[in-house]
């Protein structure tokens, strides 16, 4: 990193000492500036994350504490390990952590968080939250990384789909005021390969967290027989739908308005969009009227379909009954499928 000397038309450079010289520790300090400011830091690195913890235990049967514990949009659980200088075991550690937090459960890792965390969770979240750590990601953040543990990553990431980020992290110090700046670079995947590795990423997802050929597989593990029908009936009239994750979308006006998405006991709905009233609309229709409530910042509505009569609330409503309201703009709603962004106005 360069200073611009704007009088002098130049560069002047910067201090970089070691995290060591800077008195910088990883529990004591790095760990606590993150977790101060984790969206600052994780959009830093281009990523979309929700700090859970820190100094997380993996499992009872070991002593060691995850330095930080994270969840992604899609309900992956993002083990973060951070390091001063290069050690070539960080990955090995990682992986160990991740394994461990694989047995947990969605509730599990929700339980960590307190009821605001949990609400924010929510809107966070772009799937149903039994979702959650379906699928864990590694994020490794050093000083410096062996060649060994980089040979490592790409090995684990091209033939087995693990994903896992290394980032490079470094002090810059202004020398007249003492000014200190994280400089932050990726170091894996490179910024160049970055497209093909969320490709990669993927395509191995579909494999590992989604293995249904067809629908009537994918159908075959819901427990809630209205839900099932509902799922039939949809598919059979041609409505647009999306395997990997279990979607059926409906549109009005050309327009994305819900997102249905079956679990095993319950559909999770994400209404894009709102309406004047429409909090208690479907209060007066739906059998949980307390899953109901608004997400992305007020943009949207999330609520739950469990019975006959809820699936015939949505199909009536979005196929009939909402056709002429008027639909509030919303900024973007997120593409269930992955694909990118939607508008929803």
């Amino acid at each position: 990193m360069l200073r611009i000397d704007r009088e002098k038309r130049g560069f002047l450079p910067l201090e970089t000492p070691s995290l060591a010289e800077a008195a910088i520790t990883e529990r004591y300090d790095l760990q606590e500036f993150i977790s101060n400011s984790p969206e600052v830091f994780f959009r830093e690195l281009g990523l979309e994350l929700l700090l859970v913890g820190t100094e997380i235990e993996p499992s009872k049967n070991v002593q060691d504490r995850i330095d930080l514990l994270a969840i992604d949009r899609e309900g992956a659980c993002v083990v973060i390990e951070l390091k001063r200088g290069s050690r070539k075991f960080q990955m090995l550690q990682a992986i160990t952590y991740a394994g461990m937090i694989a047995q947990w459960s969605a509730a599990d890792l929700i339980g960590l968080l307190d009821e605001a965390g949990q609400e924010r969770l929510t809107d966070f979240l772009e799937v149903a939250p039994e979702e959650i750590n379906r699928s864990q990601r590694i994020v490794l953040i050093a000083e410096a990384f062996d060649y060994a543990l980089l040979v490592g990553a790409e090995w684990l990431s091209d033939r087995y789909g693990v994903q896992i980020s290394c980032c490079r992290v470094s002090i810059a110090r202004e020398p007249s005021t003492g000014v200190e700046y994280l400089v932050c670079s990726n170091v894996y995947p490179v910024p160049e390969l970055a497209d093909q590795a969320v490709s990669r990423g993927r395509r191995s997802a579909v494999v590992t967290d989604a293995p249904w050929s067809d629908w009537e597989t994918a159908l075959a593990e819901v427990e809630n027989p209205a839900l099932a029908q509902f799922f039939r009936e949809q598919l059979a009239a041609g409505r647009e739908s999306y395997l990997r994750k279990r979607y059926l979308h409906f549109r009005i006006d050309g327009r994305r308005r819900f997102s249905v998405r079956a679990a095993r006991a319950h559909a999770y709905v994400r209404q894009y969009g709102r309406f004047d009233g429409d909090l208690d609309w479907w209060r007066q229709r739906l059998s949980d009227p307390e899953s109901i409530r608004p997400v992305r910042r007020g943009s949207a509505l999330s609520f739950s379909l469990k019975s006959l009569g809820d699936f015939q609330a949505l199909q009536n409503a979005a196929t009939r009954e909402l056709h002429a309201v008027a639909w509030s703009a919303a900024d973007e709603a997120w593409d269930e499928t992955g694909d990118g962004m939607v508008s929803s106005s």
